[in-house]
């Protein structure tokens, strides 16, 4: 039987920066984000978006790519396919009261602590 859902919530909005934002070295799994880790190179084109051309891994200066499914097209399927599938098996549990909802937009030590808390026997 199931007894614990945790449900790790952050707003689509939100979602949309920091999964369109990650780039990756392929060969080294190494990740960069525009926003919040951008490679050492990076310049930006007039409409604020990252030159391609620049997205250069800081180690071995090769091209940095993004997933085919962290674009922007992708994600709109992504977070349709969440609300259509994911959301009515989270309120499918709600009424038996075993669903958790963690605030996964903070810190990594602040979500990490929230899902303990969650999985907690008290």
């Amino acid at each position: 039987a199931v007894t614990k859902v945790i449900e790790l919530h952050v707003p689509d909005s939100v979602l949309e920066e920091r999964i369109c934002g990650r780039w990756i070295h392929k060969k080294s799994g190494r990740s960069y984000h525009v926003k919040f880790a951008p490679p050492k190179g990076m310049k930006l084109g007039a409409d604020g978006k990252p030159i391609k051309e620049s997205m250069l891994d800081d180690e071995t200066g090769e091209p940095l790519m993004q997933r085919p499914d962290d674009t922007a097209s992708a994600l709109v399927k992504r977070l349709a396919g969440y609300h259509g599938e994911t959301v009515p098996i989270l309120n499918h549990y709600k009424p038996a009261g075993i669903v958790k909802s963690v605030n996964a937009n903070q810190k990594m030590d602040g979500v990490w602590g929230e899902v303990l808390a969650a999985l907690s026997r008290k």
